[in-house]
């Protein structure tokens, strides 16, 4: 981020804060679609609960998007977003739910259960609709149904007259190696091929989550890039005819966020140098990380040089360990236990990269009634506030 945009937000006074790069976003987007050989069998899913503020930057660009609960559905109303691009997923649709979906144009949905599955039918027949929906296999936990239920439901699917079978739907979690997705991919081609072989249906979809990994804890500049060896493995898949759409939240969203954090307080506590900034732990929440134990991608700003980075690794100024703590009356509120830092000091910024993925949304924001986060969005050189900072304590009386 620009040292300018930097000042211009610690010269307000407007910290924390989150900013949100439009075409930093866009960008990797593009970058993804290039590394899966732009392959017109392939389409993008973004995995709104990742990041909802950018749901409206990313429409013209995505092809569908994946919503998990009635607030995101909302949202997505209120943002004007094209009905006929989401899929309708989540463990827990309920009646209402799925009523106002179908009233607002949604017509794919993913099956957790038969249960759901009954339930979809009933709602989509009380409005004389017919559906799209995706059987969602589990990876075994609380999500998907098992093999057995969906061969059951591929075999009977004529008794559901407003749903038709579109394909199947698999997600087992992030941070995937590329062996992994490999062998997802092979076994769900497997299991279409036995649903054509068994039950003569042939499946037009497979949804699928890969889980590309982020290097959250390295200091690469270049981004993560899509793996060769999954390209290849998603071209078996669409050789077979069948159209492939990846979910992505994390992979998409992470690199596109920074989150502003100032420097509060400055101390030495038995020989431990500590500095207490204006976030905490509510608001950083990065995959893997332990009680600050592993140091992410952050850098340093210092009010002494006029808001210039300032980094221990250029060996020009005498760097000390500090720990470096938020707002929080806990002592978990550690963003980093150890980082080497030159001369920090109250009115110092912080800015933590790579936080574009959850850390918005994810944060146990209403603890101990702290303020919430401005949030920016960046777009070329104009910063627009889309969300100002919410005190907290109204609802926690």
């Amino acid at each position: 981020m620009k040292r300018e945009l930097i000042e211009q937000i610690a010269e307000a006074g407007n910290t924390p804060a989150y900013v949100l790069d439009a075409d930093i976003l866009i960008q990797k987007l593009s970058s993804v679609r290039n590394g899966l050989g732009n392959n017109p069998g392939i389409r993008l899913c973004y995995a709104m609960k990742a990041n909802p503020f950018l749901i409206k930057v990313l429409e013209p660009y995505i092809d569908k998007y994946e919503v998990c609960s009635p607030g995101e559905l909302f949202i997505c109303k209120k943002k004007d977003i094209d009905m006929g691009k989401i899929v309708m997923s989540g463990v827990n649709k309920e009646n209402d739910d799925i009523v106002h979906a179908l009233e607002w144009g949604v017509s794919v949905f993913t099956i957790e259960s038969r249960a759901q599955l009954d339930l979809i039918q009933r709602c989509a027949g009380s409005q004389n609709k017919t559906v799209q929906v995706l059987l969602r296999l589990t990876s075994g936990n609380q999500f998907g149904m098992d093999r057995k239920d969906i061969l059951d439901i591929i075999e009977h699917r004529g008794d559901f007259q407003n749903l038709t079978v579109k394909g199947i739907q698999f997600y087992s979690g992030t941070q995937k190696k590329i062996k992994k997705i490999t062998e997802e991919t092979d076994a769900l081609c497997g299991l279409c091929q036995e649903l054509k072989q068994k039950y003569q249906f042939e499946a037009e979809e497979l949804e699928y989550g890969p889980g590309f990994g982020i290097d959250y804890f390295g200091r690469s500049d270049s981004g993560d890039d899509v793996p060769e060896e999954c390209k290849e493995a998603f071209e078996k898949v669409t050789d077979m005819n069948l159209q492939l759409t990846l979910e992505m939240g994390r992979f998409l969203a992470a690199e596109c966020g920074s989150y502003i954090t100032r420097v509060m307080d400055v101390k030495r506590n038995e020989g431990q140098n500590y500095c207490i900034v204006d976030g905490g732990i509510h608001h950083v929440n990065y995959y893997g990380q332990v009680m600050g134990a592993r140091v992410p991608p952050v850098r340093h700003y210092s009010i002494a040089y006029n808001y210039e980075e300032v980094s221990a690794e250029d060996g020009e100024r005498e760097a000390e360990n500090v720990c470096v703590c938020g707002s929080l009356c806990t002592v978990a509120d550690v963003l980093v236990r150890n980082i080497f830092l030159c001369n920090v000091q109250e009115g110092d910024l912080f800015v933590f990269e790579k936080i574009g993925a959850y850390s918005v949304t994810e944060g146990i924001y209403l603890f101990l009634s702290r303020r919430m986060p401005k949030v920016y969005l960046l777009s070329g050189e104009e910063l627009e506030l889309i969300r100002d900072s919410y005190e907290t304590y109204q609802w926690n009386c």
